[in-house]
């Protein structure tokens, strides 16, 4: 019994350790140089760490990368891709102030820069969350024994959860509830192709694919003229 407590106050931390480093790195800039980077290290090592496992092939087939025709991948991810561009068309074109992105890319010295650096960021980013919440966190809430529609629903909600405090820096409480809630179906879209066998690679191309039409969104809230 305290074993079975046990493995479920770690399966909470797991959930909540991402909103919990996004907390305190970005929304309350903490130390952000240090924490944000190490919550990062802690998403590609916690697998190793927990599964016992120092190969990284065996951590990638046990976090349900296989071969794939990544048809699954790139059909979600058009699907995606069009939901959000009929978002942004239909309901915050106009509606959105870009005022917050641009001054944090401007302090870093980013903004001339936009695309390349967006790009490599995303490529980057999208594949660490694959990694941790389609991956590990998908595969200890299957150990639990757990319906899949609560994997489904706990994954997406953890994902869309700590997206969040990234939001609510640069967009008012309504739109930030509102792509927080958007971001929870993502997850939970990708969650639901894992529980159906689905190669986490397709659930790395369908996430990347909606990140870029979201960067595209970003340009244009820049005023869609840095190009590089």
């Amino acid at each position: 019994m305290r074993s079975d407590r046990t493995s479920w106050l770690w399966l909470t931390v797991w959930l909540v350790f991402p909103a919990v480093a996004t907390w305190t790195s970005f929304t309350l800039q903490w130390w952000p140089q240090v924490l944000y980077p190490l919550s990062k290290v802690v998403l590609v090592v916690a697998p190793f760490v927990v599964w016992r496992l120092r190969s990284v092939i065996t951590a990638s087939r046990q976090a349900g990368v296989k071969k794939t025709g990544g048809l699954w991948g790139l059909i979600s991810g058009a699907v995606l891709g069009v939901v959000i561009f009929a978002a942004w068309q239909g309901l915050f074109q106009g509606q959105i102030n870009g005022d917050a992105i641009a001054a944090k890319l401007t302090s870093l010295n980013l903004i001339d820069h936009y695309w390349s650096v967006a790009l490599f960021i995303a490529m980057i980013n999208s594949l660490l969350e694959e990694w941790y919440w389609r991956g590990f966190v998908f595969e200890r809430l299957k150990e639990r024994k757990l319906a899949a529609v609560w994997v489904v629903l706990l994954g997406g909600a953890g994902f869309g959860f700590h997206h969040y405090f990234t939001l609510i820096v640069y967009f008012s409480l309504p739109i930030t509830l509102f792509f927080t809630f958007a971001t929870m179906v993502a997850g939970a879209l990708w969650s639901w192709m894992r529980s159906r066998g689905v190669s986490l690679v397709d659930c790395y191309i369908s996430h990347l694919i909606a990140d870029v039409a979201l960067l595209w969104i970003g340009w244009q809230l820049l005023g869609g003229t840095h190009v590089i």
